[in-house]
This record gives structure tokens, C-alpha cells and sequence, in this order.
């Protein structure tokens, strides 16, 4: 072995030494994937002849490479104390009232379970909605439910799929800190009511461009699509995407879904000072 070599050793098994020390040392976040759908079932979190769903089939080698485990159910019913006991984030894909068995005939939620969910991540719990996660729990009236209050915002309706632009408007945000500026994608864009301007801090918005000429419910300005906000001591994400199955395969959403399951996991600053007037929404 030559001289350099020998000098350079040392260097090396430092290198080794502390790439080993950050892998034990990286969080392993234990997360809850509930797809239960008491109202509308979207085709991506529909089993197939398989047994499993197209977000099942993404999410799992994506929280394999983070070191971490992953459960997907349909059971609303674990949705309780004890069970949330064992995770750090709990990730909703569903619709309807969770409390009821609806649609899809899998169990449902209890009363005790949603307070459950509740009193989780005000204790420091990562939650996490996709899509029709804002369509779960709406109200009946002009006073948002609790789960829309904790969420952010709920659906309303939509239109046509149409490619729209997401913007990011927190640049470097830890849940979000791999989204380009701007970022072209075909997908069904969801509109909102019941907004929580006081609490939530914009990660991202939809810019509807020429759109407006073409579906009148969207002559509206840009609003909304990714958002964050503490609840307590937890921290709370939306991201209005992923109906499509090509959403969910693309790179860009998948690193952002990594983005999201380790902020909520705790992981980087929390960063959710309310934003709502800085980004130039009303």
C-alpha cells in the first residue's frame, strides 16, 4: 500500500463510520395508510385482483427505501387510541362520512376513534390528506366540521381534468423542497370552501392560465392546492393531487410524497407560519 493510500485511510473510515451513524440514526417513520371510502372510491386506492391499489403499490418500496414500515388498510376501525399509538404519520385517502360504513362496506370509524385521531396529533402526530381526503367529514352548513378545521379546507366540487400549474410559493420548504417553481401536470383539480386562512401556510398553488376561458367554475384567481399547518404539537398536510394513476407514478410527486411523510414525521423545522396574505391570496 502506498503512502497516500495510507494517509487516506483514516479519511475513508470516517466516512464510513458516519454515513453508518446517520442511517441508524435517520428516522423510521411508522406510517397509517387509510383508504377507506364511505363515499366515492377513486380507481388509484380501488384493490385489484391483486388484493392491492395502485397508491399501495407506490407508497410501499417508496417507504421501504426511507427505512421505514408501512400499513395500508381499508378499516376505518383502527382509527383509534391504541393502534395510533404505534405510528408517526397516518396518511388519508377516503371520502364520506368515516363514521359510516358507506359505499365501499369496510369497517368505519367509531365517534371515539375520530377524537382519538384528534388528540394524536395534537400530541405531536403526523397527518397527511390526499386528494379526497378533503371530501371525508364535510359539513352540512356554513360552520366547518372539526376534521375540516384540523384539515385546512374542503372540497366543493370539479371540473374537467385539465393540465394545470403548480407554483410554489414556500421555496425550500421542508415538506416541499424538491417542487420546481413552476410544475405543468394533468390532473382533476379540486376546489375548496372553508379555507383556514388564520392557520394554514401555502405551500404550493394551482394556477388555472387559460382554463378559465374554457370551464366557468374556474374563473376564479389561483388557490390553494398544497398546504401546512400545526395542530398542537402535531403538524397537518394537504395535497390536493393524485387523482390520476400517471400523478402517482410521476418522480416529481413521489419526491414530494417523501417530502411530506418525513416533515410530518417530524423531521426539518416546522415552518407553518400562517401565509395566506403573504402569498397574495385574499
Amino acid at each position: 500500500m502506498n503512502h497516500i493510500a495510507l494517509l487516506l485511510m483514516p479519511l475513508v473510515l470516517c466516512c464510513l463510520l458516519a454515513n453508518a451513524v446517520a442511517t441508524e440514526t435517520a428516522p423510521r417513520p411508522r406510517i397509517l395508510l387509510l383508504t377507506k371510502s364511505s363515499g366515492f372510491e377513486h380507481s388509484v386506492i380501488k384493490h385489484d385482483r391483486r388484493g392491492t391499489s395502485h397508491v399501495e403499490r407506490i407508497l410501499t418500496p417508496l417507504v421501504d427505501e426511507m427505512g421505514g414500515s408501512l400499513l395500508c388498510t381499508k378499516d376505518a376501525s383502527l382509527i383509534n387510541a391504541e393502534t395510533l399509538e404505534d405510528y408517526d404519520v397516518v396518511i388519508f385517502y377516503t371520502s364520506g362520512v368515516l363514521t359510516e360504513v358507506g359505499e365501499d362496506g369496510n369497517p368505519a370509524m367509531t365517534e371515539e376513534g375520530l377524537e382519538a385521531l384528534f388528540a394524536w396529533i395534537r400530541n405531536g402526530g403526523g397527518f397527511i390528506g390526499f386528494h379526497s381526503a378533503t371530501d371525508s367529514f364535510r359539513s352540512n352548513g356554513d360552520t366547518p366540521t372539526p376534521y375540516i378545521e384540523m384539515l385546512g379546507g374542503e372540497f366543493i366540487t370539479h371540473g374537467a381534468q385539465f393540465e394545470g400549474t403548480i407554483r410554489n410559493v414556500s421555496a425550500g420548504h421542508p415538506a416541499a423542497k424538491s417542487l420546481p417553481e413552476s410544475w405543468d401536470i394533468q390532473d382533476e383539480w379540486y376546489l375548496f370552501r372553508h379555507l383556514n386562512k388564520e392557520h394554514l401556510h401555502v405551500l404550493a398553488l394551482l394556477e388555472i392560465g387559460d382554463e378559465r376561458q374554457k370551464q366557468k367554475m374556474y374563473d376564479i384567481p389561483d388557490y390553494p392546492m398544497i398546504w401546512c399547518r400545526a395542530y398542537g404539537d402535531g403538524r397537518v398536510l394537504y395535497n390536493g393531487m393524485g387523482h390520476r394513476e400517471d400523478v402517482w407514478e410521476h418522480p416529481t410527486f413521489k419526491a414530494l410524497v417523501e417530502e411530506h411523510i418525513r416533515w410530518a414525521a417530524g423531521e426539518g423545522s416546522l415552518n407553518a407560519d400562517p401565509n395566506y396574505e403573504a402569498v397574495g391570496l385574499d
